[in-house]
């Protein structure tokens, strides 16, 4: 049994069932053994693959659109770039390769990073070179609070790719017509889900009559705080924020809580620690916390949407006029997995929030052409 599991345990057995939410924050961010402070997840020999290390295609986009973004905002001269979640860096790198040929843009951007990784930070240290072209050095944030702080009332173009969907969630059953929480607890040495009605709801949920027996809710009040803030920020001062991840684009009930390791589906209490633990990102929450604050929201448009109305099947198209036999299949399959409807082109949405008063962002244009 590994350290954590025995660990978790041993804290249940002592002190009684633990809130999935409290569950999943300790497998992801315990200090000693949490998945995340512990390991590099990314990549064939890590748990999953992230669109910014399937193409380089994916960074560039990213990074063209920010600077779209920038120019019809007025270029502003002093703004924030900011990342949340940066994995290896591969997206931050490739985001400002794209746009060197706009040397002010990268003038003006001061870079911050929001990473509680200590392996993840290092990986990202070397492969972010030392950027002369930005205003000053990068800057690392543990929190979201202290990043914007650091901000100093400058607009921002912030990037969250697959960041709202590890924050951890908070579970409600339907059960005889309340809503009662989803915990954890130990059954024979294993570590096992349970609900306890015992514990009261204090959340805002629709009434439970209108859901049947056995019905799940998923909330993340770590992800509305997260998403509350930079909404708040954004309409005082100016920016955006890119949301781009898997989830759903309305209210719904439903299981989605999951685990991955090694790229396999495994079970999300046997290996705490050792494997990614997700749920899907509620994209009408979020936009619905951004517009209470006075933002707007730009529809949830799908992934293969967005990317090809940034230009992603020319982009593909130049890249294979010079590749070999063999990088002309790995572009076509690269492709497929950004923008395939069987792969993340239709599972993955995106999500841009604003000031009220901002231009409309690229790629939330109505969108008729689909391509195979």
């Amino acid at each position: 049994m590994n350290e954590l599991k025995q660990i978790i345990i041993e804290e249940i057995r002592a002190n009684g069932p633990l809130p999935l939410e409290d569950y999943m924050a300790r497998a992801l961010g315990d200090d000693i053994h949490g998945y995340y402070k512990k390991k590099d997840p990314f990549g064939k020999k890590g748990d999953f693959i992230t669109a910014p290390e399937t193409s380089q295609v994916f960074g560039e986009l990213l990074g063209l659109w920010g600077l779209d973004f920038w120019l019809k905002s007025g270029a502003w001269t002093d703004f924030n770039l900011i990342e949340l979640g940066p994995g290896r860096g591969t997206l931050m790198r490739d985001m400002s390769n794209a746009v060197r040929m706009q040397p002010t843009y990268l003038q003006s951007a001061r870079v911050h990073l929001l990473e509680t990784s200590p392996v993840l930070r290092d990986i990202q240290k070397k492969t972010l070179r030392p950027q002369e072209d930005f205003k000053e050095k990068y800057n690392w944030h543990d929190n979201i609070a202290d990043l914007l702080s650091d901000c100093n009332g400058a607009p921002v173009i912030i990037y969250a790719n697959e960041f709202f969907d590890a924050l951890p969630i908070r579970q409600y059953v339907q059960h005889d017509g309340a809503w009662v929480m989803k915990c954890v607890d130990v059954s024979d040495s294993n570590l096992v889900p349970i609900t306890r009605p015992d514990i009261p709801d204090t959340e805002k949920l629709p009434s439970a009559s209108d859901f049947e027996p056995g019905d799940i809710l998923e909330i993340s009040p770590v992800a509305d705080s997260i998403m509350a803030q930079l909404s708040s920020y954004i309409a005082t001062y100016g920016g955006v924020v890119l949301v781009v991840d898997y989830g759903y684009t309305q209210n719904q009930a439903g299981e989605t809580f999951q685990a991955l390791s090694g790229h396999q589906p495994v079970s999300p209490y046997e290996d705490p620690g050792n494997a990614d633990l997700t749920a899907h990102v509620n994209f009408k929450r979020l936009a619905d916390i951004a517009e209470r604050k006075t933002c707007t929201s730009f529809r949830p448009v799908s992934q293969r949407n967005f990317l090809l109305s940034l230009g992603l099947e020319q982009r593909f198209e130049s890249l294979s006029q010079k590749a070999s036999a063999q990088q002309k299949i790995d572009l076509l399959a690269a492709r497929n997995r950004l923008i395939g409807v069987d792969q993340m082109g239709i599972l993955f949405n995106v999500l841009a929030i604003s000031q009220s008063k901002a231009a409309l962002p690229a790629g939330f244009e109505a969108i008729t052409r689909e391509t195979s």
